[in-house]
Formats: structure tokens, C-alpha cells, sequence
């Protein structure tokens, strides 16, 4: 049973990790190339269809994530303050992720569709990249966390 729950969570994350990789270095950039209308209207759909995959798989990872913990809980203070560590940019990553889709997104949406100046766009960059830099994160506080256990 724990080696299904640790594919399941490896798996999981990968989705979640690769998914936003591919977003930030593939997806983003090449909707960046089209112009006007059509490219509000691409990485609007771009962005509905990765929040499925992406938000499903970054609930399974929680909650797959949280039953290892269980199992494999250790009462000494290393373990302690990394599992702590990683639950803390965990709930700053879906804090960041909000901020990023369901703020800061639709506001410079709504911006650009007004034709006011896009005041937004730095802020939506620097919390798009926080929210990559946790996505990086997690995963290496993960194996820290197996390197304890293990």
C-alpha cells in the first residue's frame, strides 16, 4: 500500500511541476507571439484547460501527501521543522496560485479589454514566478523529507 500512495504522490506532483514548467517555458511564451484579441482569448483557454489537470493533481499531492506524512510521521525536530517548512509553501503556493489565476489574471484581462494601461502585468509576473519557485520547492523539501524517513 505505501508504494502505491508514494507513486500516486510522486505522480501527482509531477503533474503539477511538469504541467507549470511547460506552461511557463512553452505555453506562455508562444501565446506571447500572437497579438490582440486572439491572444487574450488563447491564454485565457490555456488556463482553463491546465486548471483541471493542475488543481486535481495539486489536491492529490496534498492529500497523498499528508497520509505519508501519518505513516511515516517522526517525533524528532528535523522532520519536524521540514515537514512544517513544506506545509507552510504549500499553503503559500495555493495562496500565490489564487492570487495569480483568479486575481491578478482576470484583472489585467479586464485591463487589457478596457484598454487602460496594464498595471497589473508586473505584479502577475513576480507572483507567477514565486508560485514556480514554491512548485520547485516542495518537491526537494519531499525527498529531504523521504532522506529523514529512509
Amino acid at each position: 500500500m505505501l508504494a502505491v500512495l508514494v507513486a500516486v504522490h510522486l505522480l501527482a506532483a509531477a503533474v503539477w511541476v511538469g504541467g507549470s514548467t511547460a506552461l511557463i517555458f512553452v505555453g506562455v511564451p508562444a501565446i506571447r507571439t500572437l497579438e490582440g484579441e486572439q491572444r487574450g482569448r488563447a491564454m485565457k483557454a490555456l488556463g482553463l484547460r491546465w486548471r483541471p489537470l493542475g488543481y486535481g493533481a495539486l489536491g492529490i499531492a496534498a492529500l497523498t501527501g499528508i497520509a505519508l506524512a501519518a505513516r511515516e510521521w517522526r517525533h524528532d525536530s528535523a522532520f519536524q521543522a521540514v515537514f512544517w517548512t513544506k506545509v507552510t509553501l504549500f499553503v503559500c503556493l495555493v495562496a500565490a496560485s489564487y492570487l495569480h489565476n483568479f486575481v491578478l489574471g482576470p484583472r489585467l484581462q479586464g485591463e487589457i479589454r478596457e484598454g487602460r494601461e496594464q498595471a497589473t502585468k508586473p505584479t502577475l509576473v513576480v507572483v507567477g514566478w514565486i508560485s514556480y519557485g514554491l512548485t520547485v520547492a516542495l518537491p526537494i523539501l519531499g525527498v529531504a523529507l523521504d532522506r529523514m524517513v529512509n
